[in-house]
């Protein structure tokens, strides 16, 4: 795997130096992003950005947004049966199921709060685009952006249509596949103007899709890997004084899932256990030119029907709420070629629990984040530099609450943090962007490891301390960025120290569990990313289109004692190489993409109780899987589409004991009006 980055690097630099265009090619559509929260070209950015856009979605096998981030080979997966993407990690942090406000990489839908760190809970037909920006961004987003941030834009009928133009489009159709899989799915825009400036536009969806219990190599049928599920979003759209300036939106989301298998590990099958899931939101904002103000409220709910060993089904059903509301206020102002902006945010989480029969695990909480942040962006020396400085303010109230069933003290604790960042890019030339950032970032401490005081149904003692310094990190990177017409390629090297990590540990003196602060790791890696379309290049009528994205992890130690003398002071659940590579072909009737992932080798610990080595470490073998995705439009308005995932039928696993489904085939047709 070295050798093999070394030689792509080698190319990379070679094309920065030596490679010369011999004929007219088409000059890219620029990329524009939101890291900032306001909408800049990707090549004004000085921290590093992946984004996934539209056509790569379309030309996805995914089948929901956490299908397509496992896709995009940025680090760590942890993907199981049941609709269920517990865990993503960037740059060694990772996302966290149980308690998101112990991530440490951060999720939004449309820059705000996504409700939910499971991304299998949003369907992939609703997503205009995803950005991905790595390294710190909590002077902007707050805590846990520490890793980075995946930021899920959705879709805007006012982006399907030009200028003046109006009337309604849409699609409808489906798509059948291996193990009774199926799946129905309507869309549908619309615009109209109201006046001679003024329109209103609305984007509607919905879907429905089921499977039954799929087949793996080496295994054979899955029992209990069926599942249902079902979406609907509608926005609607209006501008109010000034053409094009100003916008108002309001947007809903559906998504819910029900009788989801939950098969267990293949050492503890589980032949009945189930979870019904829901994710329901709605969100208002309005913009005119750089001012914006958006409010947002999500429930999110998990409903696992069983226990923690299999053969209970029904008896047992364990309910799991997360209600999410925020707002958020920002105005940037100009001061001849130099920016800044100002903002607010309020972001509130509430969490409870309860069981049909017996105490809940944890208890109910209540956590709320109030920030003010300013960030300055200065073009220097004739616009060949960009220099970003920001700072952030941020005020915390954490209160465990009353929980039926267990026996807690109630009680708040709060506190305050600031965080800043700086970056600069370069511009070397019109082609190339050099680039450099230094950035901390921070976690606040969750509510029970501030204020608990409970004793947990197997009687152990829970006491919070509310001495918590928050989890802090400090980030150096520096990279080169090339975009020349068909081929764009960069690379980065990062560097982050993680302090004063939150570790949760039996303390004698208390007789119960409590956290404490520690060192936390070195993490350093390098990033590399590149295409080029060749067959525009040659002038051939179609494209043809090599691409790769690594992430090389050089360093992931571990600094705290406890961890080490443990698990050894290499990072667990962190792989040293993820990686997507592929080659992506298109004409006017036609698409065709192959796409194989590779993780790596990462060191894991073994659940499996009658293994010798339970509870200790082992290193869990890489794999690659391959999908291939073409559409075909027999006619203007009727597309044909074939997908294969899992192309050489191989044997997986994201999560050790939970094998991945083996070759699956899906053909479909959509009607376009």
């Amino acid at each position: 795997m070295k050798k093999i980055i070394i030689a792509l690097t080698t190319i990379m630099i070679s094309f920065f130096t030596e490679y010369g265009f011999t004929q007219e090619t088409i000059k890219m559509e620029d990329i524009v992003v939101t890291a900032t929260k306001l909408k800049e070209s990707k090549k004004e950015i000085s921290s590093s950005v992946k984004v996934i856009t539209q056509e790569d979605i379309k030309n996805s096998t995914a089948k929901n947004v956490g299908d397509i981030i496992a896709e995009a080979g940025i680090g760590h997966i942890h993907k199981y049966p049941g609709a269920l993407t517990s865990s993503i990690g960037v740059r060694g942090f990772r996302t966290d199921l149980f308690n998101p406000l112990k991530s440490r990489v951060l999720i939004l839908i449309n820059g705000h709060y996504a409700g939910t760190v499971n991304l299998a809970k949003i369907p992939i037909q609703d997503v205009e685009r995803i950005e991905i920006f790595k390294g710190p961004a909590s002077v902007i987003y707050g805590s846990s952006a520490m890793g980075g941030v995946i930021n899920i834009i959705t879709k805007k009928a006012h982006k399907v249509f030009l200028e003046k133009e109006k009337g309604i489009k849409g699609n409808i159709g489906g798509e059948v596949g291996s193990w009774e899989y199926w799946n129905i799915y309507a869309e549908l825009v619309a615009k109209k103007y109201i006046g001679k400036d003024n329109s209103v536009d609305i984007y509607l969806s919905g879907s429905r899709s089921s499977r039954d219990d799929y087949k793996a190599k080496d295994y054979g049928k899955i029992k209990n890997t069926n599942y249902n599920d079902e979406s609907f979003s509608l926005r609607i759209g209006y501008s109010l004084f000034q053409k094009d300036k100003d916008y108002f939106s309001i947007g809903i989301q559906h998504w819910r899932g029900w009788d989801i298998g939950s098969p267990g590990p293949r050492y503890s099958p589980d032949p009945d256990n189930y979870v019904n899931k829901k994710r329901n939101g709605i969100d208002i904002s309005y913009e005119i030119d750089n001012f914006k103000v958006s409010y947002y409220y999500i429930k999110d709910t998990d409903e696992w029907h069983g226990g923690m060993k299999h053969g209970y089904g029904n008896s047992n059903i364990t309910t799991n709420k997360k209600y999410s509301q925020g707002a958020n206020i920002q105005n940037a102002f100009y001061l001849g070629k130099h920016r800044f902006i100002v903002g607010a945010q309020w972001d509130m989480l509430k969490s409870t629990s309860s069981k049909n029969t017996g105490a809940p695990y944890n208890p109910n909480s209540k956590y709320n984040t109030y920030g003010i942040y300013s960030e300055g962006k200065f073009n220097l020396l004739k616009d060949k530099v960009i220099l970003n400085a920001g700072i952030r303010y941020d005020y915390f109230k954490n209160k465990i609450l009353s929980t039926s069933g267990l026996s807690v003290i109630p009680k708040e604790e709060n506190l305050d943090h600031i965080t800043a960042r700086g970056g600069l890019l370069y511009r070397l030339n019109e082609f190339i962007n050099l680039k450099g950032n230094i950035g901390t970032a921070f976690r606040a401490p969750a509510p029970d490891e501030l204020a608990a005081n409970y004793t947990s149904t197997w009687g152990t003692k829970y006491i919070g301390n509310p001495n918590l310094k928050p989890e802090k990190s400090i980030t150096y990177d520096i990279g080169i960025d090339y975009t020349k017409e068909l081929l764009k390629t960069g690379i980065t090297f990062f560097h982050t120290r993680f302090e004063d990590k939150i570790l949760k540990y039996y303390d004698t003196s208390l007789s119960a569990m409590t956290w404490k602060n520690v060192d936390g790791a070195i993490m350093q890696g390098i990033e590399a990313d590149f295409s080029y379309d060749i067959g525009l290049c040659l002038g051939l009528v179609f494209s043809i289109e090599p691409f790769f994205s690594i992430t090389y992890m050089t360093r992931y130690s571990s600094k705290d004692d406890i961890e080490i003398a443990k698990y050894g002071k290499t990072l667990l659940y962190t792989p040293k190489y993820t990686g997507a590579f592929g080659i992506k072909a298109a004409a006017d009737r036609w698409t065709l993409k192959l796409i194989a992932n590779y993780i790596g080798d990462e060191k894991i610990i073994d659940w499996n109780p009658s293994s010798k080595t339970y509870g200790k470490t082992y290193v869990k073998e890489d794999f690659t899987v391959v999908n291939l995705k073409g559409s075909y439009k027999i006619l203007k308005n009727l597309e044909i589409t074939g997908a294969i995932e899992n192309l050489f039928n191989r044997k997986y696993e994201y999560v050790a004991g939970y094998p991945m489904p083996q070759l699956q085939a899906t053909v479909g047709v959509k009607w376009i009006f």
